[in-house]
């Protein structure tokens, strides 16, 4: 079968996936920082662990690995990172399963929005960047 799309063109098109990825944490870990009392209550009712820790640690993990992402630095390390840590949040903060009507639907969109990103990140780890990088 054919290739429907040439090398170049596929090239660009992974640049522009790994920004779209890369902009979901991007958001949340300025979102996180700006309005951080907010971030605060929102892990301490997700019964998110050490929040002086965990917190500041998260958005340094979504701003850092965002920009890794988009720049395509130590890019297959930050995928990955990102990949176990949304796992991880997904599982603590949008367990879907322990919820009743309407937030249990909500929950669980969010959930599955999720498995998406995570799958994307997952196949950044596995093949890389791509060949447009600053790394």
């Amino acid at each position: 079968m054919p290739k429907l799309i040439d090398p170049t063109t596929a090239a660009w098109i992974l640049l522009i996936a790994r920004s779209l990825i890369a902009l979901v944490f991007l958001v949340g870990g300025m979102h996180k920082a700006v309005w951080y009392q907010k971030a605060v209550a929102e892990f301490k009712s997700g019964g998110v662990p050490l929040i002086s820790i965990s917190l500041p640690g998260t958005i340094l993990l979504h701003l850092g690995g965002g920009i890794c992402l988009i720049l395509g630095v130590f890019t297959e390390l930050a995928a990955l990172a990102l990949a176990i840590h949304t796992v991880a949040a997904t599982c603590m903060v949008h367990g879907f399963w322990r919820l009743q009507g309407l937030d249990r639907l909500i929950r669980s969109r969010v959930f599955s929005a999720n498995l998406g990103v995570i799958g994307g990140l997952l196949y950044i780890a596995a093949l890389g960047p791509g060949p447009i990088t600053l790394g």
